[in-house]
């Protein structure tokens, strides 16, 4: 005999044995103090069980609304934002509240100072 360790398996060995003493309660003691009890559990158990599975199922469908929801507010939030750029402007400071960079003026780089002059040294020249 196998040992029972799921849930699904301990609910059918309790179905099991249920039914098989109802099948053979001719040759049985009155034992329906000890069934009864075991019916509630099982039932309990059934009904806890298809919970369960509608709660999985419930997670599966909001994960997978979950996924279709991230593509579909980018989309919202692209359109969003073009619809603030196209009225405040693209150099607007005010996009920053909105969490927009605005475009700024590239800065020129500034030319570092020349160097001096290095003073000029009088080469003799040959006579």
């Amino acid at each position: 005999m196998s040992v029972t360790s799921s849930f699904p398996d301990f609910m059918a060995a309790w179905n099991r044995m249920i039914q098989a003493v109802k099948n053979n309660q001719s040759i049985l003691p009155d034992l329906s103090g000890l069934v009864g009890p075991l019916e509630a559990l099982l039932e309990e158990a059934k009904s806890l069980d298809a919970a369960k599975a509608a709660a999985k199922a419930q997670l599966a469908q909001g994960a997978k609304r979950t996924r279709t929801l991230v593509p579909d507010g980018r989309a919202a939030a692209a359109r969003l934002r073009g619809a603030l750029i196209a009225h405040f402007g693209s150099h607007n400071e005010i996009l920053r509240e909105f969490g927009i960079t605005a475009v700024r003026r590239r800065r020129v780089p500034q030319q570092p100072n020349p160097p001096p002059p290095s003073p000029t040294v009088a080469v003799p020249q040959p006579e």
